[in-house]
């Protein structure tokens, strides 16, 4: 039951991403929720449990708007397996976690996507990157980042006092 739960969790925010999100852009850069969906995912459940989760998400992100399949399926199942290793006994109303490791993730996924997108194709001003990408994007997905915790918090507390 979580996985066809989180799995249409994970299509319906796809959906929105690739609809709505993208009206309501601010400095060209879109909230990446799917992010916040895995960060919340693994902080939750457990390291594996993210990976997957960050893996799938990370895949359909490659088939429809990537560049490269699998680019974005690694980094995201990545960021789910880290996201979960050292917090297995933190107080999950804390709110303040999520948001450390949300900055940590959108800083790390756009360097990396900075790197392998465009410093390796001899464009490497990073520093315009880090302006007119990173730092908006980073500001943008961390003021969702509380309410999608709040929500994958609820919804995963209510799958677990469900099926005990």
């Amino acid at each position: 039951m979580r996985v066809l739960i989180f799995g249409a969790l994970i299509i319906f925010n796809f959906t929105l991403q690739a609809t709505i999100f993208t009206y309501i852009e601010i400095l060209q850069v879109a909230p990446n929720t799917a992010l916040l969906i895995v960060v919340a995912y693994a902080m939750l459940r457990d390291d594996v449990e993210g990976a997957i989760v960050g893996f799938f998400t990370g895949l359909l992100i490659d088939i429809v708007f990537g560049q490269i399949i699998g680019f974005y399926a690694l980094f995201y199942a990545l960021i789910g397996f880290f996201c979960a290793k050292p917090f297995k006994d933190f107080v999950r109303e804390n709110y303040l976690l999520p948001i450390a490791l949300t900055i940590a993730s959108v800083i790390t996924l756009e360097s990396i996507t900075f790197g392998a997108m465009f410093a390796l194709r001899g464009n490497a001003e990073f520093f315009y990157y880090l302006r007119t990408r990173i730092l908006p994007a980073t500001i943008y997905t961390v003021m969702l980042s509380v309410p999608i915790y709040m929500m994958v918090y609820r919804i995963n507390k209510a799958l677990e006092k469900r099926y005990r």
